[in-house]
């Protein structure tokens, strides 16, 4: 009877996650710097997270090892198409989101103090599986998930700012 058993691959989500080894000394006080609050000029209105991400050799060195990671473990190519910095001051948290079009989102955590909120991915793929899976966020730690692939960033617990940078790829057509 086990001869007319086979395995079909319906829907699979994978989430890369990774540890750096570029030294970010620096990078926190550059991203607070131009911390521009989306230009939210309206005190009544909460601050909005993101952020002006500047030029920097350092982002240059991130932006990299995500793609050289990407590649190492899919064997894909992607490009980079925009960048931000986050800074979640405390209280703050992010609404559940995706980011298409972009083909592959991703996180890099600069500055992560003790109860500054988890990343949540969201499925409802059906009712057996858990709706929210979870990523406590840890310095220098980064996440490469696909863009379409819900997700919300947890209240800040803490008494400081959480600073992270955020990222859209594409993926690039390596058939030559």
């Amino acid at each position: 009877m086990e001869e007319n058993l086979e395995t079909h691959t319906i829907f699979q989500v994978d989430v890369l996650k990774g540890k750096s080894s570029i030294n970010i000394d620096g990078l926190a006080d550059l991203l607070l710097e131009h911390f521009d609050h989306r230009l939210n000029e309206d005190p009544t209105t909460p601050l909005y997270e993101d952020s002006f991400c500047p030029d920097s050799p350092i982002i240059d060195s991130i932006v990299e090892e995500l793609e050289d990671s990407f590649n190492r473990l899919t064997g894909g190519s992607i490009e980079l198409e925009e960048k931000w910095s986050q800074i979640h001051k405390p209280q703050m948290s992010t609404n559940r989101h995706h980011h298409y079009p972009a083909d592959v989102a991703a996180v890099y955590y600069v500055s992560v103090p003790k109860g500054s909120g988890q990343l949540c991915f969201y499925h409802e793929y059906n009712k057996f599986n858990p709706h929210v899976i979870k990523y406590k966020p840890e310095e220098k730690t980064f996440l490469l998930f696909p863009g379409l692939l819900e997700h919300s960033v947890s209240r800040n617990l803490s008494s400081t700012d959480r600073i992270s940078l955020s990222f859209n790829f594409k993926l690039k057509d390596n058939k030559k």
